[in-house]
Formats: structure tokens, sequence, C-alpha cells
């Protein structure tokens, strides 16, 4: 689905555990590259490489070191030729599971027409990424109407994504109002609903509820 020019998002088949809720990739089409963000795992492999033929990706971001966001990155490599990226400070997540890759990512740096934004405490180096005005945010942020969203009255579309799944929930609850230092208009999520217009203001409604 095309949620802005030159941004499709493509929701996979996916569960954890008991949960089954879609889990959501994200293609840019940028003046350097096609790039896809999140690999997905090898559950969703099947349903991926065909989006990432049919989009001509040619680089590949996993957004932070969680599986259902790397896992994906052998099968790409084995049915791609692909430049594989990962923030610098979650490379020992793929390093330890053997999973080659490129380009270690570095916070406030431009990288294929996106820009890298630092949001640690999910995972060390977790980051969110800026192309126009649409912020890639993976699990920086969720959606209220995930499963993965954290326990609590939420006033809008997002969510912070619930304790059990983050490095350092204090720290990933912090870095949320960093989003507000930047413009744009669209946010998409990996996990819930994606916001298409105001997400600025949609983040700033979060960030008061947490501060609350």
């Amino acid at each position: 689905m095309e949620i802005r020019q030159h941004v499709h998002t493509h929701d996979l088949p996916w569960g954890w555990g008991d949960i089954q809720e879609p889990l959501s990739v994200h293609v840019l089409e940028t003046d350097e590259a096609t790039v896809l963000l999140g690999t997905g795992d090898e559950s969703t492999a099947d349903d991926l490489i065909p989006i990432a033929r049919e989009r001509a990706v040619d680089v590949v971001i996993a957004e932070h070191g969680d599986i259902d966001h790397y896992g994906g990155i052998p099968f790409l490599q084995d049915a791609l030729d692909v430049t594989v990226a990962i923030p610098d400070g979650d490379a020992q997540f793929l390093e330890a599971d053997d999973v080659d890759y490129d380009v270690g990512l570095e916070a406030g740096e431009t990288y294929w027409g996106i820009e890298t934004i630092s949001v640690p405490g999910h995972t060390p180096d977790n980051m969110a990424y800026l192309f126009e005005d649409v912020l890639v945010a993976g699990d920086t942020v969720c959606g209220s109407d995930s499963p993965f969203s954290m326990a609590g009255d939420w006033p809008g579309a997002l969510a912070p994504l619930t304790e059990d799944f983050n490095h350092d929930t204090d720290e990933m609850l912090a870095s949320i109002a960093t989003l507000e230092d930047y413009d744009f208009e669209t946010l998409s999520t990996s996990h819930g609903q994606n916001v298409l217009e105001d997400a600025g203001d949609e983040v700033e409604l979060l960030v008061g509820a947490i501060d609350r």
C-alpha cells in the first residue's frame, strides 16, 4: 500500500506466541536507492521476498536488533543482491546469530537519503528513520491498537511498546520525546496502526501522556 509518494507499507502475516498481528515493513524509494526497512523473520520470508523483488529493493535496513526486524536478512541475501545495514550498537545481535551485514549505522547521519535518529531504550541502539516528511519509527512507538502496546490509557493513535520487550523501559520512554525535535506528517510503525496525517501532533499527545 502506498501511504505517501515513494513510500509503501506492507503488512506481513506474523505472530508472537499466542498473539497474531501483522508485522509491517516499509519500502522507501529515495533518489539514491530503494530501501526496505524491516526484514521480518524466518516465518515472513516467503511473503517478503516477492515484495522486495517487485519493488527492486537494493538496500535493507534492520531498524534495530530484534529478531523480527533482522531474522529475514539471510533469506533476502540468498534471494537478492542487497546491501544490509543495522544500527552499529545493535550489530552485536546479528553477530551472535551469524547474520552478515555490510553497514553499521551511526545516529544523526544520512544514508541513502534517510536520516537516522537515536532513540535508545527499546534496544541499546534503537533508531528511527526520517525520509522527507515520513518517519519510520520501527519499535520506537507502536499503534495504541496493538497488543504489544504498554498497558495504560493512551489518548491517541500511538503508545509505547510494552515493558517486556524493552532493553531499558525508562530510557525508551524518555527517548520518545526526541521525536518532537523533527518535522514529519506521517509516522509508520512495525506493530499496530500507522499515522498518515498530523503524526507530529500524535507524538506530542503521547509524550504528554507519558509525562503525566
